[in-house]
């Protein structure tokens, strides 16, 4: 289900904006500029949104992403399977999410609706794969080089995820093509760009807290993060981008 309708108020989850067509931000010529003006971001709401999702559906977001993480992982005995079949897999997750906060019922067989979309999907994570590599294989060369090399890979992890935090969601909930996925979202980036470092970076810690429990919580605390990833993509990115129109 591409995202071409508004939102609606779901019962257990309300995203405060109600339409969501990915625009991308676009002047009378068809040139992308950046996003501007549109609502501040709400970290905060987009955390209650999920939590209250989540926790209310827990078996179609805990047991659905533990479905996704144990065909990945069974993927992964083949090194390159998780990067075949991780994106239609994420983009079928990514609708489901978007279905449930719509207030439309959803079950974990959606999630492998995301295979109409094969293709977009496994391009999607191919790109952003081989951005991760390049941006791993400069780290790793610049921590050679004492202080200023360390500081500089610091710096770049840091801007890298809020860069790229918008791609899946984009190209998952839109008809915008993997490269303008990626575009748009390094665009809204830099045109937001401390706001971005600060959902991403909490976002992240979320996703990442799990683990500390012999990964068993990540279980929860990944689908938490994506929900409220998607969550700011309606509320925070939709509406920035189309007031740039």
């Amino acid at each position: 289900m591409t995202d071409e309708q508004a939102p609606s108020q779901p019962q257990d989850a309300q995203p405060k904006d109600t339409a969501a067509q990915d625009t991308g931000g676009q002047d009378a010529a068809g040139q992308a500029i950046p996003p501007a003006g549109g609502p501040d971001m709400d970290l905060g709401g987009y955390l209650s949104t999920a939590w209250n999702l989540v926790t209310g559906d827990f078996v179609l977001f805990v047991v659905g992403y533990l479905v996704v993480a144990a065909i990945l992982t069974i993927a992964g005995l083949t090194i390159i399977g998780p990067v075949i079949i991780g994106g239609p897999l994420m983009f079928g997750y990514f609708r489901v999410v978007q279905t449930r906060l719509k207030g439309e019922p959803a079950t974990i067989g959606d999630i492998f609706q995301g295979f109409q979309d094969f293709g977009k999907g496994f391009l999607t994570v191919l790109l952003l794969a081989l951005i991760g590599l390049g941006v791993w294989v400069v780290v790793v060369i610049l921590m050679f080089i004492p202080v200023l090399g360390v500081l500089l890979s610091i710096c770049i992890s840091l801007v890298v995820g809020p860069m790229f935090f918008f791609v899946m969601p984009i190209a998952a909930l839109s008809e915008v093509s993997p490269t303008d996925a990626i575009s748009r979202s390094v665009k809204f980036c830099f045109a937001n760009f401390w706001k971005m470092v600060l959902l991403s970076l909490v976002l992240g810690l979320i996703a990442m807290a799990g683990w500390l429990v012999c990964g068993i919580g990540a279980l929860f605390t990944v689908p938490l993060a994506i929900v409220a990833t998607v969550t700011a993509y309606n509320e925070y990115y939709l509406p920035k981008t189309r007031d740039a129109v």
